[in-house]
């Protein structure tokens, strides 16, 4: 799902669905690289989107750097404030930028970049800022943003370069004038072109719970058949009770949303759709719950990191009447790390119409 800002607002996470009930994305899944302080994600389009960092701090300089695929495509990139999570330093105090901003390498005042209100939606730099600051990153140098009051803050370089040359490997630019680190005399026609994102019905408006929908939750009949997923099925035996939560969906079918709990954790157990009435028949869609996404039908799953999915990917799943379509893809929270989950790197996207 295509989406107006990259900056991300955090949201409960989620894991794979994978039965009848899911419809998989026409196009593949991108691919996601961590590195040092920075991390770098394609999506199913070949456009690419790195992060990256200042040191660990409670308030931290972020940039993303964004390149659309295809030959001779712009690099542009935007700066904002990322807060840091609880392992982030307490001192010194965070103090947020004001007044004018302006850019610094090594020590060397490049001038204005704008105003500190505009980090909020993420400030973009003009295209000489841009190429300045990647060369900065390719050379090591210390690159620093400072306000009207004489704070700075830095921007890490640790990982930088490997992640921009992973780019240019992924977008197939090594060796073409066009590539940000291995330059080289190969034509830029080369360079796979961009691929449309998949179109995608718009999503219908949720519909509004039904006055009995929280009774289905006691169904000792509807319990039964909703046994807990393999991975939770040890911690279950161990915990003292099972809920159930209730999601409605359309007319005739629900989520049904198993955990187990005691005093102090709860385990997700697996979420099913259901018919709102006997026979249930049941299809399991994720071992974790999907969160609506108000107002329309549109259900958020937060990755769980595995073998195969190191970064526990996130996905925003919409409803047709029928199945579950993939609608978009993100980097999760494993990959990003609690500190750092600021920017939304997809690795799907698609086209709503």
């Amino acid at each position: 799902m295509r989406t107006p800002s990259l900056l991300y607002t955090p949201l409960p996470l989620l894991a794979s669905l994978a039965l009848a009930s899911v419809a998989t994305a026409a196009e593949p899944l991108g691919t996601s690289f961590v590195e040092g302080d920075g991390v770098m994600a394609c999506d199913n389009t070949r456009t690419c989107r790195l992060a990256a960092y200042g040191p660990l701090a409670p308030l931290m300089l972020s940039m993303l750097v964004e390149r659309a695929g295809g030959p001779q495509t712009a690099v542009t990139a935007r700066l904002s404030m990322a807060e840091g999570a609880e392992d982030a330093p307490r001192t010194p105090a965070a103090v947020a930028p004001e007044g004018t901003l302006r850019l610094r390498v090594d020590g060397r005042d490049l001038g204005a970049i704008g105003h500190s209100e505009a980090l909020d939606l993420g400030l973009e730099l003009p295209a000489h800022y841009v190429a300045s600051m990647i060369d900065a990153l390719l050379d090591g140098r210390r690159i620093e943003m400072s306000d009207a009051s004489g704070h700075a803050w830095p921007l890490s370089d640790h990982g930088i370069r490997t992640l921009l040359l992973k780019m240019d490997e992924v977008q197939g630019r090594l060796d073409t004038p066009g590539a940000l680190v291995r330059k080289g005399a190969q034509p830029e026609s080369k360079v796979p072109a961009a691929v449309a994102a998949p179109p995608l019905k718009a999503p219908p408006l949720l519909v509004e719970a039904h006055e009995d929908d929280g009774q289905l939750a006691g169904r000792a009949e509807l319990l039964q058949q909703l046994q807990p997923v393999a991975a939770a099925r040890n911690a279950c035996e161990r915990m003292s009770s099972r809920q159930l939560r209730i999601e409605r969906v359309d007319a005739t079918h629900v989520l049904a949303m198993l955990s187990c709990a005691t005093d102090r954790h709860i385990v997700p157990a697996g979420t099913w759709l259901i018919r709102d009435r006997s026979p249930f028949a049941p299809r399991l869609l994720s071992p974790t719950p999907l969160f609506p996404l108000y107002p329309h039908a549109v259900f958020l799953e937060e990755g769980l990191a595995t073998d195969k999915d190191a970064c526990g990917t996130n996905r925003h799943w919409v409803w047709d009447g029928t199945r579950l379509i993939l609608s978009g893809a993100f980097v999760g929270y494993y990959c990003s790390s609690p500190s750092r989950r600021h920017w939304q790197l997809p690795i799907h996207v698609t086209d709503i119409r």
